[in-house]
């Protein structure tokens, strides 16, 4: 899995679940599904993102890359503006 702070909060989520599920006699979800993704700006303004979906797979025993990422095609503008709309969501989420 990707070292990132969207992977580290799908993480942190899941197993928040998984506890609060236990706590409550309850079993957690056996096949979590973990989301990253992460922008980088290419100037002041335009961005691109790569985005990605991970499930368990029982039969190798480890997280693949399951349908539902992506790539942008070109920086764009657009792609600016939800880089820093996502930025401030993370940073709310691991911040606070």
């Amino acid at each position: 899995l990707p070292k990132s702070a969207h992977m580290a909060t799908s993480q942190a989520r899941i197993c928040a679940s998984a506890i609060v599920e236990l706590m409550q006699h309850r079993m957690p979800d056996p096949s979590p599904v973990f989301a990253n993704t992460c922008y980088s700006y290419v100037d002041e303004k335009q961005a691109m993102h790569v985005a990605n979906v991970y499930r368990y797979d029982d039969a190798k025993k480890i997280m693949v890359s399951a349908e539902g990422g992506g790539v942008s095609l070109k920086p764009s503008e657009l792609e600016g503006q939800y880089a820093s709309a996502w930025a401030t969501n993370i940073w709310s989420d691991v911040l606070t």
